[in-house]
């Protein structure tokens, strides 16, 4: 099958579910069989194969099982096919699935508590027949198993078999299942500071301050304990009290018996940490001196910042110990230090206050002398870490001098930026404009053929694509630049290697001419390896040799300046050219020297065929590829460098050039060789049984899958099949030319792009992944200059307001009315003036002001699920809130609502008590239904897209009787639309203001959009709008989202009556209320405009960004691009029809082509030239094509999930703590 094949490929998968209980499944391959196939890809070890009958049930059957264990990751498997008997009622089913979820996790963890691995981390996977992806779940810091995990399973599966049915399909009880759990330990846990005795003659450090800290010369374990204690006297005692304290042994002992004692700490321990007994030691100091005292406990590492600190807010003295690391491993020691200030406070020279001790200051001051080349001189220069390390004088930071902005230096206040990567203010990120140096690069095109006729398992109904015929085709970009692409090498190119085209297959071929073919059994594994290793294996590269970069020479016009700044290329002072060493390598007089460059690998539509087939075949190399995706897309797969692994990226032509591959020749004239267009290919007949037989007529025209076509495509497919019926078909042969042709035209076609793209924006196409990408870039350039700057969105927006939901911001809003209603009391909140009250370092959810009341209320709305409501969740051992047991989170929130009941009283309200209130109070949920949301603005909100929907759904232009009526039917296009609106709207390019406004307004009309000082409201706004009950042209303007479905409507509450639709020409609304019939929405300050022309109403104003200067907004920002663009797709369309036609003089013609030349000038300000107007399709293309490929680069999603692999513990354990 060819990767240009339309149809989606269906791949198997290590396992799959099987059929019905009553069909046989005595010949389906069992789960140690599959395990078998992952030790050969380097996968878990295999322990063997379970008995399936000690995993059966009252009412279901265990089929198959088996399970492996990773001492690399310290993790145990697994793997069990499950079906249910019978089918009965679903409260019964419910039940019986649970106990099959926690019979697996608890089989997991036993099995890996016998292997000696403490798991705490379990990944749960079910796959079925007709899901389309597996359901996954993952449980973190587990330390129990708990029934809640079975219930937090069965929620998703609950909702995965719901989605199944609503498709049509089977539910996943009907069939066999197959449950695969891994239970990992997981690591990459802090060490803990653990302090015991020493001795009296312990060093401390030189480079904390002599005489900083007491010394405690103690010979018990109580170190920390006693450090503490000093402290606290300090402060209790008076100096000639404590001065006895200090020397009366027998009283420290007992005041550390009675802490240990009052916190319930086991006295008889070999050392203690503070980690663990630092809170116990704070809340007994809180108990007997409230609000008094605070810990910390400092290193002697250097580090001004504090390695522990109780969570204490409001206090008066810090109690400060320092913590000494003992010798290999043991447990260090604490110290009572006396004074913060004089810690760290060496004095010495300017630049030792910097550094942690006097070795690493001679070390950053040490001058080294260096010796370097410039040109053909060598040049003695002095180094030195300090020279190139700056301290600035002003704001105290450190910087690296080479890093900074060449031309501005070090500006105080200005922090690098790892979205831009550049140095700027908090609220100055844009979008940087960097020109990419021109680099040689190796590219390889290639293309697969594929058998789709082999059944892995007999059970299940799918085909695995199996590999059998490829071919590749290698050039390098100076050979492009040499025009000796597409020939034969006459010598070697230190690039490309000897060949120019390669063929891989398990037969041989003879009439298709290819350089270099291999016979192979595997042609994707050969063709991998040939690939990953070009450089080792065909270029005999070694890896000193692999490890030297080169510079690129600058060869024609893509030097030019301002896009890239290659350096001279000196062809006297380069290698390449030695005769002896070419000879001592083997080459001829004029072969070139191996080269180590990149390789790009093309393949089209090779993100979901070729490369998905590339991708396994990798993973069984050991090799770990770096992936870009885009849903089940792999838009790039990178293998880096490592060992005989070349730098290989995988790249998808359809990703630059969005067209069939059968396109390719018309739309670029592409002029082949012995190639018309793509060929036909029987892709049902390649089978490895059909090699040798030989046919004398073409096969079936059903092998040809005529269904795939289009109509238009079919009848000519019908047509040439007959035509050529009588034609003798060898498939060796047939495929081999049919592969061959398949790769000639996208190598012609992609180079022929990246020629005529290069020629007009002097960017190379091959540097992007997409074409939108790629169009940014030469956007950025123009922009650059033009002297436009483009602000970057901050990933959060730029509201830094709290996380609250939106039931969380109605309750308050309702409590605020209520309690100033009925008491008169006034709630402070997020939505409030002044925002949430802070208390400490913490925000209250709301700070009701109750005068005469000896405290103040502190309301906390908290969520069920994130804070472990113990209603909810009353096992403390329960997995809730992200991964984390019920406990932990409640200890956590104990910690905060114990501080803040120091100065208030609290009052927690939790979700389920708020559900529960809505229920019995209808005067609350009227509040709730009718408060619309007021949350913090997201850019997102404001982007729908375009929408078409027709205005009738059916028109005739003919009677009953056939008599014809007065009417037409015409089709309409508009041209350009996107560029024509976008060439002359004015877009904000700086950084807006956010206005809180939260007001009741009457905006009827666009000259009403003002704000409180009376300024237009020019940019994003929030607003509650109140539709009109007929719409101009019954048309509404103002989309939104609603049941997962962007709705124009008049009113909310008939759209939330019918969430399926309804179509009832004689409906007539119901609601007259604003508050019934009204939404919130997010939208431009345009589209609002246009929304009130037509009878909309703004009734209340939330927040607004707005671009109040005028150097924040452009009326030319895409006017160059555009330009550009519209200029080529007009040239290249050629004159209209009317300035062609036969039989009018050569004068009229000249005229029409004028007025042509004329109008488009008025119509968009482009002035075409007449001697470049000639029809041109392949510069046509990438016109329309760059001019409806950038705007997407604007709306980029930045909260996608990242795909990686590991293939070690240590990478594992960074993913688990996450």
């Amino acid at each position: 099958m060819s990767s240009d094949d339309e149809r989606p490929p269906v791949f198997d998968g290590p396992y799959g579910p099987v059929r019905d209980i009553n069909e046989p499944f005595e010949d389906a391959p069992s789960l140690v069989e599959i395990l078998e196939d992952i030790k050969a890809k380097q996968e878990p070890k295999i322990k063997g194969q379970l008995d399936p009958e000690q995993f059966h049930g009252e009412h279901y059957i265990c089929l198959d099982a088996a399970h492996a264990e990773s001492g690399r990751f310290r993790a145990y498997r697994f793997m069990g096919r499950f079906v249910l008997d019978y089918i009965w009622n679903s409260d019964y089913t419910e039940n019986v699935l649970k106990s099959i979820f926690m019979m697996c996790l608890n089989y997991a963890m036993n099995g890996a508590e016998a292997m000696n691995i403490a798991a705490n981390h379990f990944i749960f996977l079910l796959t079925a027949r007709h899901l389309d992806y597996e359901l996954a779940v993952h449980f973190k810091n587990v330390k129990k198993m708990d029934s809640s995990m079975a219930e937090t399973i069965l929620t998703r599966f609950e909702i995965v078999d719901q989605s199944n049915k609503s498709k049509e399909r089977p539910s996943i009880c009907e069939e066999s299942f197959v449950i695969d759990v891994t239970a990992i330990e997981s690591g990459l846990q802090r060490k803990k500071l653990a302090g015991k005795g020493r001795t009296t003659n312990y060093e401390v450090p030189y480079n904390i301050s002599n005489g900083s800290t007491y010394n405690l010369a103690n010979n018990d374990n109580f170190c920390l304990f006693r450090a503490f204690e000093w402290l606290r006297m300090k402060h209790v005692l008076q100096q000639q009290r404590f001065s006895d304290y200090k020397r009366n042994e027998r009283r420290q002992q007992s005041d550390i018996t009675t802490l240990c004692q009052a916190c319930g700490i086991n006295m008889n321990l070999p050392f203690y940490s503070i980690e663990e007994y630092g809170e116990k030691i704070q809340a007994y100091y809180d108990q007997h001196h409230p609000g008094m005292f605070r810990l910390f406990c400092f290193g002697t590492f250097g580090k001004m910042k504090p390695l522990w600190k109780s969570e204490v807010t409001v206090y008066q003295q810090e109690l400060c110990v320092l913590f000494t690391e003992g010798e290999s491993g043991q447990a260090g020691h604490f110290n009572p230090i006396k004074s913060i200030g004089r810690l760290f406070g060496t004095k010495t020279n300017y630049c030792f206050g910097t550094f942690e001790s006097r070795e690493c200051f001679e070390h950053h001051a040490k001058v080294i002398k260096v010796t370097i080349k410039k040109g053909d001189k060598e040049v003695k220069i002095e180094k030195s870490v300090c020279k190139s390390s700056k301290k600035c004088v002003d704001c105290g930071v450190i910087y690296r001098a080479m890093l900074q902005d060449k031309e501005r230096g070090h500006v105080c206040g200005h922090k690098f930026c790892r979205v831009c990567l550049g140095f700027h203010a908090p609220r100055e990120c844009y979008i940087p404009y960097r020109p990419k140096k021109k680099t040689e690069k190796r590219i390889i095109f290639f293309d697969f053929e594929c058998t789709t006729d082999f059944q892995p398992d007999p059970e299940i109904a799918r085909f695995k694509h199996q590999v059998n015929f490829c071919y590749a085709h290698v050039t390098c970009t100076c050979c492009i630049e040499k025009g000796i692409w597409n020939q034969a090498l006459q010598q070697k190119c230190g690039i490309c290697g000897d060949y120019r085209t390669y063929a891989w297959a398990p037969f041989d071929f003879y009439n298709t001419e290819v350089e270099r073919r291999f016979r192979v059994d595997d042609p994707l594994a050969a063709f991998t390896k040939w690939l990953l290793q070009f450089e080792t294996e065909t270029l005999g590269l070694g890896s000193n040799e692999r490890g030297k970069k080169r510079k690129c020479p600058t060869r024609g016009r893509n030097n030019v300046a301002g896009f890239f700044d290659d350096e001279a290329y000196d062809d006297e002072g380069s290698d390449d050219n030695d005769a002896e060493n070419n000879y001592m390598l083997g080459f001829d007089e004029g072969g070139e020297k191996p080269r180590s460059v990149k390789t790009y690998a093309y393949a089209h539509a090779g993100s979901r065929y070729d490369h998905v087939l590339i991708f396994g075949e990798m993973l069984r190399m050991g090799v770990r590829p770096h992936l870009v995706r885009q849903g089940n897309h792999l838009l790039e797969m990178k293998a880096h460098k490592k060992g005989a692994i070349t730098t290989t990226i995988f790249r998808d032509s359809y990703k630059l050039i969005p067209l069939k591959l059968a396109s390719f020749v018309k739309t670029f004239g592409l002029n082949i060789n012995g190639v018309e267009n793509k060929k036909y290919f029987p892709h049902k007949f390649n089978k490895a049984a059909n090699y040798g037989n030989v046919l004398d007529t073409l096969p079936p025209l059903e092998d040809y899958s005529p269904g795939s076509h289009f109509p238009e495509e079919r009848m000519k497919l019908e047509k040439w099949h007959a035509d050529n019926i009588n034609t003798r078909f060898d498939l060796r042969e047939i495929i081999a030319d049919y592969c061959k042709t398949d790769v000639q035209i996208l190598v012609h076609g992609v180079l022929k792009m990246r020629e005529l793209f290069m020629a007009e924006t002097m960017h190379d196409l091959t540097d992007s992944i997409t074409i939108p990408s790629a169009c940014m870039k030469y956007f950025v350039a123009l922009s650059h200059q033009d002297n436009e700057r483009i602000a970057i969105v901050p990933h959060l927006g730029y509201e830094k307001r709290g996380k609250q939901s939106t039931i969380a911001r109605k309750y308050l809003k309702w409590r605020a009315e209520e309690e100033m209603r009925d008491n008169g009391w006034t709630l402070r909140f997020i939505e409030s003036p002044g925002g949430e009250y802070k208390y400490g370092n913490y925000s209250l959810d709301g700070m009701m002001e109750r005068p005469g009341m000896a405290k103040n209320l502190a309301i906390e709305v908290q969520g069920c699920y994130w804070h472990a409501c113990p209603n909810c969740f009353p096992d403390e051992e329960a997995i809730v809130g992200g991964g984390e047991t019920a406990g932990a989170i409640r200890a956590r929130d104990a910690k905060r609502i114990k501080q803040i009941a120091r100065d208030f009283e609290v009052e927690i309200i939790w979700e389920c008590h708020l559900m529960r209130m809505l229920e019995e109070d209808p005067a609350m949920k009227a509040f709730f239904d009718n408060t619309p949301d007021s949350g913090p603005i997201e850019f997102r909100d404001a982007f729908f897209g375009g929408r078409t929907g027709p205005d009738c759904l059916a028109m005739g232009i003919m009677k009953p009787n056939g008599e014809k009526l007065n009417r037409s039917i015409k089709i309409k296009d508009f041209n350009s639309l996107y560029p024509s609106r976008n060439m002359f709207t004015k877009y904000p390019t700086g950084h807006p203001i956010l206005l809180k406004m939260d007001n009741d307004v009457e905006w009827t009309k666009p000259e009403h959009m003002v704000d409180n000082d009376g300024i237009a409201i020019e940019g994003i706004i929030k607003c509650f709008v109140v539709p009109p009950r007929h719409c101009l042209f019954d048309i509404p303007v103002i989309p939104v989202r609603m049941n997962n479905r962007t709705l124009f409507m008049l009113c909310r509450r008939c759209s939330e009556m019918y969430p399926k639709g309804l179509v009832d020409p004689d409906y007539n609304c119901p609601h007259f209320e604003d508050h019934e019939r009204g939404f919130s929405t997010t939208i431009t300050h345009i589209e609002l405009e246009a929304a009130l022309r037509v009878g909309y109403r703004v009734t209340r104003v939330f927040s607004a960004y707005v671009w109040r200067h005028a150097c924040d907004w452009s009326d030319s920002l895409f006017h160059s691009y555009l330009f550009k663009f519209l200029k080529i797709k007009e040239e290249a369309s050629g004159y209209p029809t009317k300035c062609l036609e036969d039989g009018i003089t050569e004068e009229e013609r000249k005229k029409r082509q004028q007025q042509h030349i004329d109008n488009c000038y008025a119509k968009s300000k482009v002035r075409l030239e007449a001697a470049r107007i000639k029809p041109n399709p392949g510069l046509r293309y990438i016109a329309k094509l760059c001019l409806n490929s950038l705007w997407g680069r604007f709306a980029l999603r930045n909260r996608l999930t990242k795909t990686e692999i590991v293939d070690n513990d240590a990478d594992l354990g960074k993913l688990q703590i996450l």
